[in-house]
């Protein structure tokens, strides 16, 4: 396996690595609360998750429920012409 291979092994396995990293994914929700000036709620937020799925949480279902609120976050400073 040349140079090139090994490197673009070692960056495949660290982006598989980073995705399935729960605290990445948790710091990724929080940022995208922190930024809607709700960072109060992300133990809300983590909470709701693991009620909902009655396990702990997984990188998955904390970036499911990130996209899910950002989405929701951006129709009502649409609706409401809201700027930031």
């Amino acid at each position: 396996m040349n140079l090139v291979q090994q490197s673009v092994k070692q960056i495949h396995k660290e982006s598989l690595k980073n995705y399935y990293d729960v605290t990445r994914a948790e710091d990724e929700l929080f940022d995208m609360l922190q930024s809607n000036r709700l960072y109060s709620e992300a133990q809300l937020v983590l909470d709701f998750i693991k009620d909902i799925t009655g396990d702990n949480n997984d990188s998955f279902k904390v970036r499911k429920m990130g996209k899910l609120l950002s989405h929701l976050f951006n129709k009502i400073k649409v609706k409401y012409d809201i700027k930031e």
